[in-house]
């Protein structure tokens, strides 16, 4: 069907084209995406010229211009055992290659703690190089400083470190000017060695003292126990009561068999004669005399029925007993004391330990310090980083908004 000019279905096809160019023309034109480039790389520079390139030029200023030179000294020394086959450890010869050195590593700490500054100060003006005129002012450490703020300044100067491997201890020390820096070198040098050699005497003095206490109380007790026997022969006039009552133990069996002999002699006698005869009675008293020395041996070998328990021979030889007893174990724990001490001496002996030097400290010709170049690099390749991860972040959060 032929759509005629004048038709309302072509009236309403033309207008509406006409309405939407209207509508277009109404509405304000849309934002380009490129127009805001021109501004966000200005940003990104200007952040670049401010985080970077400011800071590392203020940075090199410094390096350069104020930053003072200083001298290091490096020197090295190795803590070793007297005995070295008893240094090694227990786990076969390969773990001689990584050794566990204690007391190196308490040097290490030593070197890094106020009591260092104080005992290397007795060799060296340690405030007096810190504090040195050559040095620039944020380096400088005011002679009226306290110790905490001349900790800090140490620390920056003396720089201990240990190997783990070779068993080395590596102690680089800085200073505004060659002499100052090998001075502090020795003075740590032997304020280091002093240390050792007072740990070693440390340890062999804790070692031997427990070993002496015995021996002296095994002195004491040995000497109480002479003195003891002593007083015990004085007070009873008997050297050995044993042997007195051995001796008076053969007598005795002597007199029994006369007094047997006696007895059986004097039943002989009555069996031919008669009581009254003289022979008899001569007999008969001889026996009552053999028996009252029998029974006198008797009572001084026996307690029993003496007028003095003291006085008797079994009781002498009961305190006797007693009293050597005492002596021999105080004599025994005496000499098993001295044969302690004896080992202690020689662990201890064994156990001293000593400062090895490997590489002593040596007058520098050249400041190796600051390293400004180095040091410039450095921060410019941090601010760059730090600057760009910064740059990174922010645009990811602007187009999270976005």
């Amino acid at each position: 069907m032929p759509i005629s000019w004048g038709s309302p279905m072509l009236e309403t096809v033309t207008a509406a084209p006409a309405r939407s160019w209207a509508e277009a023309a109404a509405a304000p034109p849309p934002i380009p995406m490129r127009a805001r480039t021109p501004r966000r790389r200005s940003g990104a520079l200007l952040g670049f010229l401010l985080l970077v390139l400011l800071p590392t030029a203020l940075f090199a200023g410094y390096q350069w211009r104020i930053a003072a030179d200083q001298y290091a000294v490096e020197l090295r020394f190795a803590v070793r055992n007297a005995d070295p086959m008893r240094a090694m450890p227990a786990g076969g010869m390969l773990s001689q290659f990584g050794p566990t050195n204690t007391d190196a590593y308490a040097v290490v700490q030593h070197l890094q703690s106020r009591e260092a500054l104080l005992a290397v100060g007795r060799h060296a003006q340690v405030r007096t190089i810190l504090g040195s005129a050559a040095a620039d002012p944020l380096a400088r450490l005011d002679p009226a400083a306290p110790l905490e703020q001349a900790l800090r300044a140490w620390k920056r100067q003396v720089r201990p470190y240990y190997d783990r491997a070779s068993g080395i201890v590596t102690v680089e020390v800085r200073a505004f000017s060659a002499a100052e820096a090998l001075s502090l070198a020795q003075g740590v040098e032997q304020a280091a060695e002093e240390l050792v050699n007072a740990m070693s005497e440390r340890s062999r003095a804790g070692l031997l003292a427990a070993a002496e206490r015995e021996t002296r109380a095994a002195e004491a007790r040995f000497a109480a126990a002479r003195d003891a026997m002593r007083q015990f022969q004085e007070g009873r006039r008997s050297v050995d009561p044993r042997r007195e009552a051995q001796g008076m133990s053969e007598h005795l069996v002597k007199l029994q068999g006369e007094r047997i002999a006696m007895q059986a002699e004097l039943a002989r006698l009555l069996g031919v004669m008669s009581e009254a005869a003289p022979q008899v009675m001569q007999h008969r008293a001889a026996l009552q005399a053999m028996e009252a020395q029998v029974a006198a041996v008797q009572q001084q070998l026996t307690s029993s029925g003496a007028p003095d328990a003291e006085g008797a021979l079994a009781a002498s030889m009961q305190d006797f007993a007693g009293v050597e007893t005492e002596a021999l174990i105080a004599q025994r724990a005496l000499e098993a004391a001295m044969a302690g001490l004896d080992r202690a001496r020689a662990e201890a002996a064994r156990q001293q330990v000593y400062l090895a030097p490997v590489v002593r400290p040596v007058l520098p010709e050249e400041a190796l310090y600051p390293a400004r170049l180095v040091s410039t690099a450095s921060a410019f390749a941090a601010l760059l980083l730090a600057w760009f991860v910064g740059l990174v972040a922010l645009r990811a959060l602007r187009e999270h908004i976005a």
